[in-house]
């Protein structure tokens, strides 16, 4: 008998939790789904954030806020990890003498490189028309590049993929296992500094 009356609690604890739980899963689909029909301005977004957060208390509202909180901040291209991430390059570009590797060194493949080399050029041709060009002297958004060049991102993916297996195999003479690893780390690098431009 007093185990029913201590479990009743509980069970009436479980049954508020679930009705709280299918509460708030609730507004969230709506507001999801009212943000795909239509853009919502940043008005009626702090409404339905202020409508939503009426119904939990506190300490589920920072508990929510810890889990999910991080996939709405924006990380700054200065963190430690990016700073490594070119710090790595440097050292790795000035250590493995690559300029000079790949401009004079007779083992590499030429024909391997040469081919990837402007297979990469093409990547980054197209990169630099989409974002200089179509972004910023056009003033198209971002999101509508697929619609006005609907082949510009494919051929830049494909063309990157193969341009670095074939450089990837035009320098595979010079250093053999540690290729791929290098040109990673100064891949790397190059994401980063590109990162960390617009922001001066």
């Amino acid at each position: 008998m007093q185990t029913t009356n201590e479990s009743s609690p509980l069970l009436a604890s479980e049954e508020v939790m679930d009705n709280v739980r299918q509460r708030v899963q609730h507004r969230i689909a709506g507001h999801f789904m009212g943000a795909m029909g239509a853009e919502t301005d940043s008005h009626a977004e702090s409404s339905e954030k202020s409508k939503l957060s009426e119904h939990i208390d506190e300490k589920t509202e920072r508990e929510i806020e810890k889990t999910f909180g991080k996939h709405r901040r924006k990380e700054s291209a200065y963190s430690i990890q990016n700073v490594l991430w070119l710090i790595t390059s440097i050292a790795v570009f000035y250590y493995t003498d690559f300029y000079i590797a790949c401009r004079y060194d007779q083992r590499v493949n030429r024909v391997w490189f040469n081919v990837g080399a402007i297979l990469v050029l093409v990547n980054l041709c197209i990169g630099a028309f989409l974002i200089v060009y179509i972004t910023y002297i056009k003033k198209v958004s971002s999101d509508d590049w697929e619609t006005h060049y609907p082949a510009a991102i494919p051929i830049a993916t494909g063309s990157f993929i193969m341009g670095a297996v074939c450089v990837t195999v035009g320098l595979w003479p010079l250093w053999n296992i540690l290729t791929p690893v290098i040109l990673f780390i100064l891949f790397m690098g190059m994401i980063v500094t590109l990162a960390m431009l617009p922001n001066f």
